[in-house]
C-alpha cells in the first residue's frame, strides 16, 4: 500500500506526457500532405472542365489542376488548352466581367496563394485582361490567350460560419 500512490501518479503522469506527445509523433511518422494541395489526373481534370465549359473532354489539349481544401474554403486552380468557343460560353453563362489585369489584380487573384506546381504560371499569358465574377457561392477568376487557346482558372468557396 506504501507504493500504490507513487506508483499511480508515476501513471499518471506518464499517460500526460503520452497524450501530448502522440500528435507530434504521428505527424513525424505520418507527415500531413503537403498543406492539403492534391494534384487531379489530367482525365478528371478535363472532364470537371468540360462539363463547366459545356463542351466534351476530347476538346480540351493539355490541361492539369490542383485543389486545396482548408478551414476557410476550398480553392482549386486550373490550367487548360481550348477553342474560343467553350470559353466565351463559359464566361457568358457564368456572367463574369472584363476587367483590367493589373499587377494588383494579378496578386490578389491568381498568386496570392500560388499551388506548389511548374506549370502555375498565370503571367506566362501575357494578358491585359481577366474575367472575374461570382456563381453559386463560388469565386471564378479567368484568364484566356485566344491566339495560344490556353487558359488558367482559380476557383475558390469560401466556408459559411454559423453564427449563433
Amino acid at each position: 500500500m506504501k507504493y500504490f500512490f507513487p506508483i499511480l501518479m508515476a501513471l499518471l503522469i506518464l499517460s500526460g506526457v503520452t497524450l501530448v506527445v502522440t500528435p507530434f509523433v504521428a505527424e513525424w511518422l505520418l507527415p500531413a500532405s503537403s498543406n492539403g494541395f492534391r494534384q487531379a489526373k489530367p482525365d478528371e481534370v478535363k472532364q470537371a472542365l468540360a462539363s463547366w465549359f459545356g463542351t466534351k473532354a476530347e476538346a480540351f489539349g493539355e490541361s492539369y489542376g490542383v485543389n486545396q481544401a482548408s478551414a476557410q474554403g476550398t480553392t482549386a486552380w486550373f490550367t487548360f488548352s481550348v477553342a474560343r468557343e467553350p470559353v466565351t460560353s463559359f464566361i457568358l453563362k457564368n456572367r463574369l466581367q472584363q476587367q483590367d489585369l493589373t499587377q494588383e489584380r494579378l496578386q490578389s487573384l491568381f498568386l496570392m496563394q500560388t499551388p506548389p506546381v511548374a506549370w502555375w504560371q498565370p503571367a506566362s499569358l501575357q494578358r491585359e485582361t481577366c474575367f472575374v465574377g461570382t456563381e453559386e457561392g463560388r469565386q471564378l477568376s479567368l484568364i484566356y490567350h485566344a491566339e495560344q487557346q490556353r487558359g488558367f482558372l482559380v476557383v475558390r468557396t469560401q466556408q459559411k460560419t454559423n453564427d449563433f
